[in-house]
């Protein structure tokens, strides 16, 4: 495979200092834990990122300081997002400066027109160098990636992967079969445990930047003991996910980080705010259930 990591990627939150700017040294700290803690992969600009409200110029500060960080200490790949072509393809001829792995999503008129499909990627490997993950969101960028459009480009050189967050099991399952081709990730956390079931390659968490522990042995503990014994670890993670409001994750996890001394608990004022009751409630489960 022209890739080397696999298991555990953690989506890297931005921390934020009160006027909302990054706070850079938080990024640093984030970073060590991380790396003494035993991860080696990271993406940045991911889910977790407020990404959507950082300005491009911020954006690439994150790059050039992420990189500098983990330097030959840990793989880094990064989120290079748009509704427009032109602009994922230059976001990815600044980030390949500063790393090998580059995380795309295709463009909806892409999506939905097969020579547009071919003709996107025909410019993205032509103008670029990196490789080429693919992202999977249907929530945030309309649909699923098509099958019969992956049959067209699964050997092109570079395309090395897939992040899937399309949270459905089936289609999942139907990414997996090209896993002799391409690295295939769960980025949904309460199906990481079944998806070892279709050899997956590995889960992306967001929530692995507080618990890194709880994902660096999924597959290494999958592989020796089975699904069966896993079941219980499954069972927590989506009753875990049921009382994590979907829209506050990143506010609970720079809460619990901020309690460590590791990031501020900042974030930006276009994001819901947390209540203490339902942080508290999620601590005491994590608490519980990790002690």
């Amino acid at each position: 495979m022209p890739i080397n990591f696999d298991g555990v990627i953690v989506s890297l939150l931005t921390p934020m200092n009160e006027d909302y700017c990054v706070d850079f040294f938080g990024l640093k700290n984030l970073c060590a834990r991380l790396l003494n803690k035993g991860v080696e992969n990271f993406l940045i600009l991911g889910d977790y990122s407020e990404q959507n409200f950082l300005d491009y110029s911020f954006q690439k500060k994150i790059i050039v300081s992420a990189s500098r960080e983990l330097k030959n200490k840990g793989n880094l790949v990064v989120g290079c997002f748009s509704d427009s072509s032109e602009e994922i393809i230059e976001k990815v001829k600044f980030a390949e400066k500063y790393c090998e792995y580059c995380l795309v999503n295709i463009p909806f008129n892409a999506l939905t027109n097969e020579v547009e499909f071919i003709d996107f990627f025909d410019n993205l490997f032509t103008r670029t160098k990196s490789k080429i993950i693919l992202y999977n969101n249907p929530s945030s960028f309309k649909r699923n990636i098509p099958i019969n459009g992956l049959n067209r480009i699964v050997g092109w050189e570079r395309l090395i992967g897939i992040f899937d967050n399309s949270k459905n099991k089936a289609y999942f399952r139907a990414l997996c079969d090209y896993h002799q081709l391409l690295k295939i990730f769960q980025c949904f956390e309460p199906n990481v445990i079944e998806s070892q079931n279709y050899t997956c390659a590995g889960n992306v968490s967001g929530l692995a930047n507080v618990f890194p522990e709880l994902f660096l042995s999924i597959k290494k503990d999958f592989e020796k003991n089975g699904y069966n014994s896993m079941l219980r670890q499954e069972i927590f993670l989506i009753r875990l996910f049921e009382k994590i409001p979907t829209e506050k994750e990143i506010q609970i996890y720079k809460k619990m980080l901020s309690v460590e001394g590791v990031v501020q608990e900042y974030f930006n004022n276009n994001l819901t705010s947390l209540s203490e009751k339902e942080f508290n409630i999620i601590q005491e489960m994590l608490k519980k259930n990790l002690a």
